[in-house]
């Protein structure tokens, strides 16, 4: 119950990340991909729980949207 209370915060939260960087997928969409699924496999190659695995998924998740949204500010 708790884990499943956790996985929906992390959800809840990566989808606010996201959509808060929404113009700011300037950067290319396949980059984007590429980075996005390079965090996905070492999340599931990650010998740490599933919970703190997805937690530091999130993380770089939204290091990769500041990344993007500090790339189209500097290109203003």
């Amino acid at each position: 119950m708790n884990t499943v209370i956790n996985l929906k915060s992390l959800t809840a939260g990566l989808l606010a990340s996201l959509l808060m960087a929404g113009s700011a997928l300037a950067m290319d969409s396949v980059a984007i991909e590429e980075h996005m699924a390079m965090i996905s496999e070492e999340t599931n190659q990650s010998d740490q729980p599933r919970v703190e695995a997805l937690e530091a998924q999130v993380e770089k998740l939204e290091e990769l949207i500041r990344m993007m949204i500090e790339e189209k500010d500097a290109g203003s």
